[in-house]
Parts: C-alpha cells; sequence; structure tokens
C-alpha cells in the first residue's frame, strides 16, 4: 500500500471505531491509538525503506560521476595527477581552456579529473552556475555521463523539503492532545478490544 492508502485506509478503520456501540469511550481510545499507531508505523517503515534506495541510488550514480576507478600503477599516478592539476584551477574560464587543451590532446584522465572539479563547484551555493557550462561540455564528450548527472540532479531525498508523501494521519478527535508517544502507550495497554480494530489488509 502507498503512504495515500495507508492514510485513507486508516480514516476507515477510524469512522468503523466511532459508529461501534458495542465499545465504552475507553475501548475506542484503545482500539484508535492502535489504528493510528501501526498506520503511522506502516508509512515510517515506507519511508525509511524509500530513503534507503534513494541513498544506493545516489551513491551508485555518485561513484559512477565522480568516483575513483580501480586503477594501480602509472594508471593511478597518472590519475592523481590530473586531479592535483584540475583543482588548481580556480576560474571556469581557465579551467574551459584547460579541458579543450585535454580533448584535444586526447587526455581522458585531465577531461575527467577537470569534469569533476567542474561538477563539485557547480554544486556550490551562487557561483556554482559559472560552472556549468564545463559540466555539460564533458557531459557531452563523454558517452553516458550527461545521463548520469541529470538523473542524480534530479534525485530529491524522501520525506524532506516540501514533501508531505510520508506524513503521519492525524490523531482522532477523541484522542485529545495526546502527544504521539502517549499515543503508543495507550496503544500498548493490555486492554482487550474485540472486533476488527486492526488495519484493513493491503
Amino acid at each position: 500500500m502507498t503512504p495515500d492508502q495507508i492514510r485513507e485506509s486508516y480514516a476507515r478503520q477510524i469512522e468503523k471505531i466511532r459508529d461501534r456501540e458495542d465499545l465504552t469511550p475507553q475501548a475506542k481510545q484503545v482500539a484508535m491509538a492502535r489504528a493510528h499507531t501501526t498506520a503511522s508505523e506502516r508509512i515510517n517503515a515506507i519511508r525509511d525503506n524509500d530513503r534507503q534506495q534513494y541513498q544506493e541510488r545516489r551513491t551508485a550514480l555518485e561513484k559512477r560521476l565522480f568516483g575513483s576507478r580501480e586503477l594501480s600503477g602509472i594508471d593511478a599516478i597518472s590519475a592523481r595527477d590530473a586531479r592535483d592539476r584540475a583543482s588548481k584551477y580556480l576560474h571556469p574560464d581557465e579551467a574551459a581552456q584547460a579541458y579543450q587543451r585535454a580533448q584535444r590532446d586526447g587526455d581522458k584522465e585531465m577531461m575527467r579529473a577537470l569534469g569533476n572539479w567542474a561538477a563539485d563547484q557547480a554544486a556550490l551555493p551562487f557561483l556554482g552556475d559559472s560552472w556549468r557550462p564545463l559540466v555539460e561540455q564533458h557531459a557531452a564528450a563523454t558517452p553516458g555521463y550527461g545521463q548520469n548527472l541529470e538523473e542524480l540532479r534530479s534525485l530529491r531525498e524522501p520525506g524532506t523539503y516540501n514533501d508531505g508523501t510520508y506524513v503521519t494521519p492525524a490523531v482522532p478527535s477523541e484522542l485529545g492532545r495526546m502527544s504521539p508517544q502517549q499515543v503508543s502507550s495507550l496503544a500498548a495497554s493490555e486492554m482487550t478490544v474485540y472486533g476488527n480494530d486492526a488495519p484493513e489488509a493491503a
């Protein structure tokens, strides 16, 4: 079930509990607390799983785009030297000129180092925009780079900023101003509530 479906299921469950005439007010509170706790736990579990998938995908893309390759010997030294030289370019125009020279000379390591350096600078606030043309130039010159970079830029961590996907359902009015901890404690009480007060099945 999606978070929306869980919230809808929870709302229906609360109404069923509310309409039951065979339950005391206290039993209704316990049943509602259990429904709320279960719905919240299920939504939080979905959020945590989505965050894990997001982080795994982000890590894979960053490694593919910017990560160090498994090199040895002279190749490793050459890659490290290229990264050191690329990091000395503090102005995007100078870096772009160096990139053009590396591209003309067929120096793939320097192209990669400058492209990654430009991507790092482009991620910085305010000053980053001036580095984007070099990032785009490297993306155009490197098969697969542009597509991976675009996907990385489009990734958004689940449950952050204005993402309301994982908002837990509202506490029923019957529970007053109970805190989430108090609702959880009530749900864990030993009172037995007969009948179907469990969340609806997926």
